[in-house]
């Protein structure tokens, strides 16, 4: 199931990619798309994922999920750090390793595997990283030396999480022809994100993506060796027995930690005009690299928990 989903995102990058070597679209109208993905596809994601019924189990479980995306991005920013002085990575490079592909692949892989009951669980990772997203990683790869607070507080993705957590709490269901526009929306999060990577790859030789030694060291890096420190952490401290299926939720952030490195950063990466190519091809290598890593850290986990 993981490989065929993992399969399918291929499939719309090369939908991307065709589009450009066809000359129906340009290159440069990937960011046109960027900003659809960005601004609206994404929000609505989250904002959908809330409409659900409020128990005390579910609760919990959120709870364990945001506190365990915190110990992982800790983990990946930590980790980092400290392979930056044997490393020299650069600021895209870097934001590659921390940041997952969590919302386009763990979202419909959550919904194959573990069902669609379960989909609620990934907002805890996606809150964090949303909000990381919109500062740790915008400040790496924009450079900017200062942060605006209004930018980050009124971001669109920052609100989209307070109002859907808020008609969580309040148990307020949307119209049903509101839930089904954002829906519709939600749904493009997945296609888009791979087809703008596509559009980008289709002026990279191939030759680039596959034949760079660094790149190879990247993906290890984001798809084995910082997920197998998470993984054992979970094992270890056994944090997911303080609440009833725990080890299926926490399943979840592990799943997202392991995923290929985030199209979220190569979107940014072309807004702030960072090496989108460089971005991209590790993107790409990752996609096609977790097809296999992914499945051996979960057989791996469950083996152990």
């Amino acid at each position: 199931m993981l490989m065929e989903n993992i399969a399918s995102l291929f499939i719309m990058m090369a939908i991307g990619y065709s589009l450009v070597k066809t000359k129906i679209c340009k290159v440069e109208d990937s960011r046109i798309l960027s900003s659809i993905l960005l601004y609206v596809a994404a929000p609505c994601s989250i904002v959908k994922a809330f409409q659900i019924t409020l128990t005390s189990d579910k609760i919990k479980g959120l709870l364990l999920c945001i506190i365990a995306a915190v110990i992982i991005h800790i983990i990946f920013i930590g980790g980092t750090a400290i392979l930056s002085k044997s490393i020299e990575l650069e600021s895209v490079e870097r934001a590659s390793i921390i940041y997952s592909n969590s919302g386009n692949l763990i979202i419909p892989l959550v919904t194959v595997v573990l069902g669609s009951d379960m989909v609620f669980y990934t907002c805890g990772y996606m809150i964090i990283q949303t909000i990381l997203m919109w500062t740790h990683c915008k400040f790496i790869i924009s450079q900017q030396r200062t942060f605006n607070i209004k930018k980050i507080v009124f971001n669109i993705n920052v609100i989209s999480i307070v109002v859907g957590l808020f008609l969580f709490l309040a148990q307020i269901k949307l119209p049903t022809i509101i839930i089904s526009s954002i829906s519709s929306m939600s749904n493009l999060l997945g296609p888009l994100s791979m087809m703008i990577v596509g559009m980008l790859l289709s002026q990279i030789k191939f030759v680039e993506i596959f034949n760079k030694r660094k790149h190879y060291i990247i993906a290890m890096i984001r798809l084995i060796v910082l997920p197998g420190i998470v993984l054992l952490f979970f094992v270890v401290s056994r944090i997911g027995n303080l609440v009833d299926n725990g080890n299926n939720i926490l399943l979840i952030s592990l799943l997202a930690s392991s995923a290929p490195s985030a199209s979220t950063v190569t979107q940014f990466a072309q807004i702030y005009d960072n090496q989108a190519e460089k971005t991209s091809s590790i993107n790409a290598l990752t996609t096609m690299l977790c097809i296999f890593t992914m499945p051996l850290i979960v057989m791996i986990y469950l083996a152990l928990i």
